[in-house]
């Protein structure tokens, strides 16, 4: 009896390990399943899924279950069982009776090409920018074993975020005050250095492509994702490299924008059917920030708390600290502290946020974000400015037939306000230094928002459309509108203009003179089709995209002059056409 039992426990644990085996994988952002889960959820008025992502396939399982097939129609039911049969894929090769390998190649040729090769000079300046361009060459490597592990790493081959010897630079620290918290104004026979990229021969051209034609040209930041995962039915502990997103905001996200090349992390999260929890804990390059020759590192903690409160409500709330030290103090990564309470200015800077997911009706679904970064509490002086910033949408979603084909139609309306001093401090801000390796020049360095990529002082409003056929093609239109003001990266958060001091700068959105608003109307409409070949490997896919682009009073550099480049606006309206195309293979 016992050696029966015995037996039977073995079965147990390593059967189901091997039928479910890969099932801590992190599922990329860029997959398309979670806009295709996101339309079902909103179909059958359930509060959107949730929105700390990515997931792993063990976590999109649960998910999945919570929607009531009896309750789909057949078009409906099409889709979820192509989503469910995608995520439930196993690794295609067996090494033994638990773990499972895959390795996969991917080709593609992209080829870029606009109209406005004199104001549009610049990575920053394209839609289809660094981040989304796709790579010539990428090898995936991918191990599972059984239920609990997964491990993932991705190699390319593709042109760098620096293109050759002919890019124009600026030096940060030569700015009056420096930039942000993070780089002080160079003194008087001080070191130049942080250099950035004020011309991109490479943006700028009429006609680009993405194979590099010399080795110096290689991008040699890689791999964009590496991570080693493994948890359990609840659960999963994850460590590496990948892009996540915190929000269901179709133009960004407050606290984790979702925009940015990929953050090196530390995560845990536990989810039930109700409730979710997540530690994310990002790292940065160690730099010498304040000029002292003492480099420090920075560190992102957050802790959110999802709740389903009803099937078609959720609310989440998180606090999370940029950490800015020489030396790191583990006591600082207790997750059950109130991160606000850490009350060391020098080291710390707070942020919170909320948001709120409301299915209204099948199909229709509201949602909300809202963050505070600094307000005057009660019997407090006004000694630094509110920071702070709201985003509201409504989106709808429904399914049906196109030539005996399910496809999900997709339309969302949102509009955002940030105020002129959300992230930015006097001592730790949440602007980001991105260090971009060059064979050629060394470390060059760009900017940007850890949450919301347009950063304050914004008003915008944007309208999205999808109209896709799950697994054949799909077509997507973009219209956005945008107001900035006179605060960004390079704009000092001091109202006498020294960074050192306090984030007073006040004002309201736009701020500045009428000269210093920058407006922006974007277009965008882009098409992706799954080429059908009677085999089904390979895979041979298409896309091609077209952007329209309009700014009055466009921030630029001027190339004209010495280094350091002065950051100026160009009065009157600025127009260009972009034009990208590409295909890929994968083996």
């Amino acid at each position: 009896m016992k050696q029966r039992f015995f037996y039977f426990l073995c079965a147990a644990l390593i059967v189901p390990a091997f039928v479910s085996a890969q099932t801590q994988m992190l599922i990329p952002l860029s997959s398309s399943i979670y806009a295709e889960v996101d339309a079902l959820y909103m179909i059958q008025k359930l509060g959107t899924p949730s929105t700390a992502r990515p997931w792993t396939t063990t976590e999109t399982l649960m998910i999945l279950d919570r929607i009531d097939e009896s309750k789909l129609n057949g078009t409906e039911a099409r889709i979820y069982n192509q989503i469910r049969a995608q995520v439930s894929k196993p690794l295609r090769f067996g090494f033994d009776r638990i773990t499972r390998m895959d390795a996969s190649f991917e080709g593609a040729l992209e080829m870029y090409a606009h109209t406005n090769s004199k104001d549009y000079v610049n990575e920053e300046d394209w839609q289809n920018n660094f981040v989304k361009r796709a790579p010539l060459a990428k090898v995936n490597l991918a191990m599972g074993m059984g239920s609990w592990f997964s491990v993932f790493s991705d190699l390319q081959y593709s042109y760098n975020f620096n293109t050759d010897d002919k890019d124009q630079y600026s030096y940060a620290g030569a700015y009056p005050g420096g930039i942000g918290a993070i780089i002080p104004e160079i003194p008087d026979g001080g070191t130049e250095e942080f250099k950035i990229r004020t011309f991109a021969p490479a943006y700028a051209a009429s006609f680009m492509h993405n194979w590099p034609p010399h080795t110096y040209d290689m991008e040699c930041v890689f791999p964009k994702r590496a991570f080693l995962s493994f948890g359990g039915e609840h659960w999963n502990l994850s460590f590496g490299r990948d892009r996540f997103e915190w929000g269901n905001g179709h133009s960004g996200n407050f606290v984790i924008g979702g925009h940015r090349d990929f953050d090196n992390f530390v995560r845990f999260s536990a989810f039930t059917d109700r409730f979710r929890y997540e530690i994310l804990n990002t790292i940065y390059d160690k730099y010498d920030y304040d000029g002292t020759g003492i480099k420090k590192s920075r560190y992102f903690l957050t802790h959110r708390l999802e709740f389903r409160i009803l099937p078609s409500l959720v609310f989440t709330i998180s606090e999370n600290i940029m950490y800015q030290d020489q030396s790191f103090n583990i006591r600082y990564l207790n997750p059950a502290f109130i991160y606000h309470n850490w009350d060391e200015k020098e080291l710390f800077n707070a942020i919170a946020h909320a948001e709120l997911d409301f299915a209204v009706a099948p199909g229709w679904n509201i949602y909300m974000q809202y963050t505070l970064d600094q307000a005057q509490a009660p019997n407090e002086n006004d000694s630094e400015s509110d920071a702070w910033g709201i985003l509201a949408g409504v989106e709808y979603a429904g399914a049906f037939n196109i030539l005996n084909r399910p496809a999900l139609l997709s339309l969302s309306l949102e509009a955002a306000y940030t105020t002129p001093l959300l992230y930015r401090r006097d001592r730790v801000d949440f602007l980001i230094l991105n260090r971009r390796l060059s064979f050629n020049e060394g470390d060059i360095f760009s900017f940007e928002y850890i949450g919301y990529q347009y950063g304050g002082d914004t008003m915008l409003l944007q309208l999205d459309a999808n109209l896709r056929v799950p697994g054949s093609w799909d077509a997507s239109l973009r219209l956005l509108g945008m107001i900035h003001g006179n605060i960004n990266p390079w704009a000092s958060h001091n109202k006498d203009g020294d960074n050192s001091g306090k984030a007073n700068y006040g004002g309201s959105t736009p701020s500045g003179a009428n000269s210093e608003h920058e407006s922006t109307f974007v277009a965008s409409l882009r098409g992706n089709y799954a080429i059908p070949l009677p085999v089904k490997w390979p895979e041979l896919s298409a896309w091609a995209q077209v952007d329209i682009i309009s700014k009055t009073n466009k921030l630029m550099y001027d190339t004209t002059g010495t280094i350091p480049s002065v950051i100026y606006h160009k009065p009157g309206i600025s127009a260009d056409m972009q034009f990208s195309i590409g295909m890929r293979i994968k083996l």
